[in-house]
């Protein structure tokens, strides 16, 4: 999975966003991101308790792992002085 797009959706949803909410934030930091491709990344960030959804509220919620993950990314950022289009994450259960 790209870590551009982990770490803008992760990001987005710290505080709680609707799916369309989500889908505009992504298309204005990147643009080419299809509805589709955001849904598969929710699907697996869903999967992996990196994000939770609540259906109530119908709102994505970045959980802990999310923040660790985020974390992380910064980390490999710094430490390889890339920006987050150049990593790729492989999540593992």
């Amino acid at each position: 999975m790209k870590a551009a797009i982990l770490e803008h959706v992760l990001l987005s949803c710290i505080n709680g966003i609707s799916i369309g909410e989500l889908l505009f934030e992504m298309q204005r930091t990147l643009p080419l991101l299809s509805h589709k491709t955001l849904k598969k990344y929710l699907f697996y960030l869903i999967n992996y308790e990196l994000v939770s959804y609540n259906g109530q509220r119908k709102s994505y919620l970045t959980e802990d792992g999310g923040l660790d993950l985020l974390q992380m990314i910064n980390k490999e950022k710094k430490m390889a002085m890339v920006d987050s289009e150049d990593i790729v994450i492989t999540i593992e259960k």
